[in-house]
Formats: structure tokens, C-alpha cells, sequence
């Protein structure tokens, strides 16, 4: 939106919002935090969680300054009227039917200051198509690998959800992959599954990245078959789509060496990791506002 000077941006996660404040027109990151939430307690609380984070970044900007909200949320959600659309699952499911964007709005007396959601996935890959890893490159496949399998396909750097190579809402964790489908196959609980099978290797991926780090030639050889599954499974879709590179991001990333190689041996295109971290996402939130 034209005029909005600041964003206060929140990437909101299970366990924890990470936040901070976007300077528009320079997209620099400023007062970054990251603050414990209960996404298993009542609306109530995470409402006022949520409000607690806002107003502590407002409290330190210019009383005049236009500013906006943009908010990274996980799905499913209603992403344009800001309603939560999340049950059956652990996180956030008080917020069911919440219209999340009038419950901020009241608490935080913002009149008609803008308030902007969109999904954590694609907030962050759009993040790092505008000023990471994507950047320079006009057509993008971006997943992340975390609790879930997230992706986006990005076209200079816009979220495009329909099209030409593009599945339904850009979204690749419905479909098959080998036995299972993509979120089961590729997320950390697939992941996880890969190391159970090879055995004689700690479940946690991170710490079966150090195993393999230190020598452990199974817990290489998961990472190896990990990548090249992956890749197989993306290489369709970047033909398809015109994809001039693959960017990685999520928990998972972190053992991109591992990993990469395979990947990148399976795809007809560049393979990256992310290069912005944490800020992807509240870049990518921010430009919502834009």
C-alpha cells in the first residue's frame, strides 16, 4: 500500500513468533525478536500474544510514521478476509473461524492502518526470491522443508497460484511421492522415517546430520538418497513450469551440503539454499503491504 513506511512483520510458528520491523522502501530488517507462544492455548492468549508483539515493536517506532501489519501464518487460512481456517491439528486450532485481522485491529485500537496476512511458506520463498538466494532469477520453484513440505512457484518474484507448470495454489505437498504423499515424504517426519530405516542412526535429522558430519557413512547415504528423491520428485515440475532454479529453505536446509548434491544431480536447473534466514519470511510478509 502506497505511503506505508514500516511494517511490523510476525512470521508465526508453533512454538514461537519471530519478528520485526521492515523499512519499506529499503527492505533492511530492524528490531528483530523472537517471542514463546502457546499455539495449543486459547484464543484469548494468542490474540494477546499476538498484540503483546505488535505493540512492543510500535512503542519504538515514530508516533506519525504510516505504518501497516503483515503477518506469515500457516494454513489452511482465509489469507485475503484474515480468517483462521485451522483444525484437527495441535497449533492454532482455537483460532478456528477467527477473523484474526479484527480481533488485532480492536486490540490494537489501529482504526483502518492495513493489516495483511499470507502464507508462511510463501512468504519466506518470497523473501528470498526478492532479495536472496531467488534474486536475479525470473522463474522460481520454492519449497521449504520443515513440519511440513511448503513451496511456491514465483514468477520475478510474485506468488503465482494458477497457470501454466503450476499446480493448484502452487501447492506440492498433496501430491505422490514414491510410496507417500510429498509432506509425508519430504517434511521432517519423512525424514525421519529415511533414518528409522537406516538404522544404527539418531531419528532427530539435525543430529543425524552431525553423525554424518563426524563420518557416519549411513547417516550420508540417507542424506544422498533424501536429496536425489527430491529431486526426482521436482525435476517434472521445473520442466514444466520453465523453472530457472530451485530454492531451499526450512529446518532441513541447514544439511543442504549433505544433501544438495543429489539434489542438484536430479534437476534439470540450479539448486540453492536460502541465504536470508529468519528474515525471508518478514521481508516476504512485509511486501504484502506493497
Amino acid at each position: 500500500m502506497d505511503g506505508i513506511r514500516f511494517a511490523i512483520a510476525l512470521d508465526v510458528g508453533g512454538t514461537s513468533v519471530k519478528s520485526g520491523v521492515v523499512t519499506m522502501d529499503s527492505a533492511v530488517v530492524e528490531q528483530r525478536a523472537q517471542t514463546a507462544i502457546d499455539s495449543g492455548g486459547s484464543a484469548e492468549s494468542i490474540l494477546a500474544t499476538f498484540a503483546g508483539i505488535v505493540q512492543r515493536h510500535e512503542r519504538r517506532l515514530p508516533e506519525t510514521s504510516p505504518k501497516g501489519l503483515a503477518l506469515a501464518f500457516p494454513g489452511p487460512f482465509d489469507y485475503d478476509a484474515g480468517v483462521c481456517r485451522i483444525r484437527g491439528v495441535e497449533k492454532y486450532e482455537s483460532l478456528f473461524g477467527v477473523n484474526v485481522a479484527d480481533e488485532l485491529r480492536r486490540r490494537l485500537g489501529w482504526g483502518e492502518r492495513p493489516i495483511r496476512f499470507r502464507n508462511d511458506a510463501e512468504a519466506a520463498i518470497a523473501g528470498e526470491c526478492l532479495y536472496g538466494a531467488g534474486h536475479g532469477y525470473d522463474r522460481v520453484i520454492g519449497v521449504t522443508l520443515g513440519t511440513g513440505f511448503g513451496s511456491a512457484f514465483m514468477v520475478n518474484g510474485a506468488a503465482q497460484t494458477s497457470g501454466h507448470g503450476v499446480p493448484p495454489n502452487g501447492w506440492l505437498y498433496p501430491y505422490p511421492a514414491g510410496d507417500a504423499r510429498a509432506d509425508d515424504r519430504f517434511s521432517v517426519r519423512g525424514l525421519e522415517r529415511q533414518l528409522r530405516e537406516a538404522g544404527g542412526l539418531p531419528v532427530d535429522p539435525e543430529a543425524a546430520a552431525e553423525a554424518a558430519h563426524g563420518g557416519a557413512s549411513a547417516g550420508h547415504d540417507a542424506f544422498v538418497a533424501y536429496g536425489a528423491a527430491l529431486g526426482s520428485f521436482l525435476a517434472p515440475f521445473a520442466v514444466d513450469f520453465g523453472a530457472d532454479a530451485v530454492v531451499v529453505l526450512g529446518g532441513i536446509a541447514g544439511a543442504f551440503d549433505l544433501f544438495g548434491p543429489s539434489l542438484r544431480a536430479a534437476l534439470p536447473t540450479p539448486a540453492l539454499p536460502g541465504t536470508m534466514g529468519p528474515d525471508a519470511a518478514l521481508l516476504g510478509a512485509a511486501r504484502s503491504l506493497a
